[in-house]
């Protein structure tokens, strides 16, 4: 006759949820474990948009994997209201092009370094 021995174990994540069950059962010399696998449900810790004008980590949509954003910066609506503003002022009309050069006055586009799926924009002036 044998004797077998059953032990249940249960392993916690660090925000103590389970992530599943370990049954070791011991019979003689032989011991095998059995895990049963449970779902786990992750909370979402990265912004699906961009909170900044910097590279972040961000959550792709098309991936389903957070990535740090390639960015871009682009003319928008917020450069073209100064190009406008300093043309209209015939003193600074020399500097109108100057939102051109700078990128502190262009948008930022955040995209996927994975898949280059456009994640979101940060606009100047407007956002």
């Amino acid at each position: 006759m044998s004797v077998n021995t059953l032990d249940t174990q249960q392993q916690q994540t660090r925000s103590g949820q389970s992530q599943g069950t370990y049954q070791t059962i011991r019979s003689h010399n032989i011991e095998l474990q059995i895990k049963t696998n449970t779902i786990i449900q992750q909370e979402n810790s990265y912004p699906n948009v961009p909170q900044t004008r910097k590279s972040e980590k961000l959550l792709c949509s098309k991936c389903n994997i957070p990535v740090d954003s390639d960015i871009s910066y682009e003319l928008g609506k917020g450069s073209y209201v100064v190009i406008i503003i300093l043309l209209a002022l015939i003193i600074t009309s020399f500097f109108a092009f100057l939102p051109c050069l700078l990128n502190n006055c262009k948008d930022v586009q955040h995209r996927c370094s994975k898949c280059t799926k456009l994640l979101g924009t940060k606009q100047f002036l407007f956002g």
